[in-house]
């Protein structure tokens, strides 16, 4: 059984030292849902996210550092989407497969797009759809299916 920690919400906490800092507004552009939404920030002002891609016409995954977006590209689909990144500027997300056949989870890294799916053991009969976010070690949260059942998983690099 999963233990659960109760937390105290704010104004619980009134009168205490620990006040939150006031935050500046900074304008990133124009959100329009799924063509331009940014989904994660690192600690080296990077950017991950999803916008039209004004050379292919797709909806795709992005990385923006300093300003200047780059596209991602796709897995041979029509759409891709990053969801998370780490300090080390990995992307991860989900992208459609050539012909739009399947969703699956992506890593970014090295500029290049990997299919995670090419990454994990086939023998062990996991399909992985979609990664929804990475750590500073690798680590990443996806969702995968497995027997039918779509499961959260942790993917863990190996030494």
């Amino acid at each position: 059984m999963k233990s659960f920690r109760s937390v105290q919400t704010a104004s619980e906490c009134e009168g205490s030292a620990n006040k939150l800092e006031q935050f500046e507004v900074v304008d990133l552009g124009p959100f329009d849902n799924n063509r331009n939404d940014m989904h994660a920030v690192n600690d080296s002002a990077q950017y991950a996210g999803v916008s039209l891609n004004p050379e292919t016409g797709r909806i795709e995954a992005f990385l923006q550092e300093d300003g200047v977006r780059s596209m991602l590209g796709t897995l041979g689909g029509s759409f891709s989407v990053a969801r998370d990144l780490n300090n080390q500027g990995d992307v991860v997300g989900g992208s459609l497969t050539k012909d739009d056949e399947n969703f699956h989870g992506f890593i970014y890294r090295n500029n290049r797009l990997y299919d995670l799916n090419e990454l994990i053991d086939p023998e062990a009969g996991w399909e992985l759809l979609q990664a929804v976010c990475i750590n500073n070690h690798g680590e990443i949260i996806a969702i995968g299916s497995h027997t039918g059942q779509d499961r959260i998983v942790l993917l863990r690099p190996r030494a």
